[in-house]
């Protein structure tokens, strides 16, 4: 093409010279070594790598001067890739230059063949040129591809990006790859169309399994032989629509289970203190998180279960993060889902089915706080939803907060019921207790009244008693005196009538006898009288049931006796119970 050369200066040098095309400066960036001349605004490279020059840049029609094709050829560079003309072929055939490689616009069969080689062959290098011909003249103008892409994050890192595009079946069909084509997006491409992306109205950017629409260029890559699309500009609108039907899709399928509402319906726990949380550990989303919770001085424990939440693998392990903590649930309050910003892309996998239905299933109240301030993914919309990690921690305590405030609330009230109610319940109790002094006054007095008069009484009455007592003590002894006498004189009657009948000196001496033994019987009862034992000094002895109590083991200290001496009797307790030891003292 016009424009394009490959020369050697007089250092010996590898000139490269074209018109400025960001797709050129890219394909030149990617030579092992090369410079570029401010001054005189083309590009240069060391004589060694000659080979790699021409090899690289041929393809995109730069011309060869002849210095260039001796120095290639001299380092081992095809002859046919750097220009040389090809033997006389057994049938005439037209050559025609393109790009600055020798092409036969004969059938292959009659086609020119490089020094060497049978008439009828091909050189490798002369073949792909011949392809990368046809295909251009097949494709002069970019066109647009739509598929998924795939292999995209494997070189993310690099300045020049190759990926695949898919073409893939219907999920109703399986979702199988039916086709591949290989892509490759370039350095200066790549800047514009991320520029692109990020201005959009909702920003995002390439991932794998995102549905693009490219504009490309067909290319074959002539030193490798390799078919591919150079990409050269994306449209964003055909992605966020494709991104915003399929979560259409899901939200449809949630209202046809009827799950859409459920998690977000959950009530809050009365104090979530007790916090699942699904990140990735060690992550800015994550310290965001658990610093705001540690700065609130609420006693928050909280799991953190580690796991992907962008790219490839996040459905999988959110999804199985959270049937985890729903095993669990009993442990919990609720589980909070979050990570850092980032393009509308990121969303993908919060918007895919599974994860959907394990947040709209899971028992615990589900918080997401996912980083986006435009955007709203399917978990946004199915579960409590914050903007950011802190956020969505500070929802956490602001909950925990005004569990706190309500507490407090109810205690000044009680302090209040309690400050009206207490003087009233005072005066009460005050008047309560004066009511039962008042009646214990009266009650003791009325004791004391009736105790004092049985104290009057008892004198009288103990008095009344001895009284009685000795009057039926001498009535008693009267009598007593009387039948001993009335007793004697029968006796001396008897003693009479015998004394006629016996013998009377013997009978006298027998009676006498008698009679002596009567007199000290009649002695001896005098003495054993109760009175003249208490009138030696001892006293009768009963219980409280009036039992004469002849043995210190049936008391007790603390019994109460009465005591009847020779004059009078007095009433006691008992302080001590001793036994005698066997004299009877």
């Amino acid at each position: 093409m016009a424009g394009r050369s490959i020369e050697l200066d007089g250092d010996g040098k590898v000139v490269i010279r074209f018109p400025y095309h960001p797709t050129l400066v890219d394909v030149v960036r990617g030579l092992s070594r090369r410079s570029f001349d401010k001054l005189n605004r083309c590009w240069s490279a060391p004589l060694d790598v000659v080979v790699e020059v021409v090899d690289l840049l041929l393809p995109h029609g730069f011309e060869l001067t002849a210095a260039v094709r001796e120095a290639y050829a001299a380092r081992g560079g095809a002859p046919d890739a750097a220009g040389a003309k090809p033997a006389a072929a057994s049938a005439p055939a037209s050559v025609a230059a393109v790009g600055g490689v020798a092409q036969s616009s004969a059938p292959a069969s009659n086609a020119a063949s490089a020094p060497g080689s049978a008439p009828d062959s091909w050189s490798v290098s002369a073949l792909n040129a011949r392809v990368q011909q046809v295909l251009r003249g097949a494709f002069p103008e970019r066109l647009w591809v739509v598929g998924e892409i795939a292999g995209f994050a494997r070189s993310r890192h690099r300045p020049h990006v190759w990926f695949e595009l898919l073409e893939k079946a219907a999920e109703g069909e399986g979702g199988v790859v039916r086709a591949t084509v290989a892509a490759v997006l370039f350095a200066s491409a790549r800047r514009e169309i991320e520029k692109k992306l990020a201005a959009s109205p909702s920003p995002f950017e390439l991932d794998d399994g995102l549905e693009v629409r490219l504009a490309v260029r067909v290319e074959l890559y002539a030193p490798k032989g390799s078919f591919q699309l150079v990409v050269e500009d994306v449209d964003p609108v055909h992605t966020l629509g494709k991104l915003a039907q399929d979560r259409a899709k899901v939200l449809a399928e949630l209202d046809r289970r009827g799950l859409r509402e459920r998690n977000r319906s959950l009530p809050w726990p009365l104090v979530p203190l007790r916090v699942g949380l699904i990140t990735s550990a060690g992550s800015d989303a994550y310290n965001d998180f658990v610093n705001e919770l540690g700065r609130s001085g609420y006693a928050f424990a909280i799991t953190v279960a580690d796991t992907r939440v962008q790219g490839a693998g996040l459905e999988r392990g959110l999804a199985a993060a959270l049937a985890w903590f729903e095993a669990r649930a009993e442990q919990f309050d609720a589980v909070a889902i979050v990570r850092g910003g980032g393009a509308k892309t990121d969303l993908m996998g919060f918007d895919h089915l599974q994860v959907a239905l394990a947040v709209a299933t899971s028992p615990l109240k589900v918080i997401s706080g996912i980083g986006h301030q435009r955007d709203v993914s399917v978990v946004d919309l199915i579960a409590h939803s914050e903007k950011t990690p802190t956020a969505a921690a500070a929802a956490l305590v602001d909950r925990v907060a005004a569990f706190e405030l309500r507490l407090a609330q109810a205690a000044a009230a009680l302090r209040e019921r309690l400050g009206r109610a207490l003087p009233a319940e005072r005066e009460r109790l005050r008047r309560v207790a004066a009511a039962v002094a008042a009646g214990a006054d009266a009650a003791g007095r009325g004791a004391r009244e009736r105790l004092a008069a049985a104290q009057a009484r008892l004198p009288s009455a103990l008095q009344a008693g001895l009284r009685g007592a000795r009057g039926r003590l001498a009535d008693a002894r009267v009598r007593l005196g009387e039948l001993a006498r009335g007793h004697g004189r029968l006796r001396a009657s008897l003693l009479a009538k015998l004394i006629e009948r016996f013998e009377p000196a013997r009978l006298v001496a027998a009676l006498q006898r008698r009679a002596a033994r009567l007199v000290d019987l009649d002695l001896r009862a005098a003495s054993l009288h109760p009175q003249a034992t208490l009138r030696r000094g001892f006293a009768i002895v009963r219980d409280a049931a009036g039992r004469t109590v002849r043995d210190a083991a049936q008391l007790a200290p603390g019994a109460k006796l009465s005591a009847r001496l020779s004059r009078g009797e007095v009433d006691a307790t008992v302080v001590r119970v001793g036994r005698s030891h066997g004299d009877g003292s």
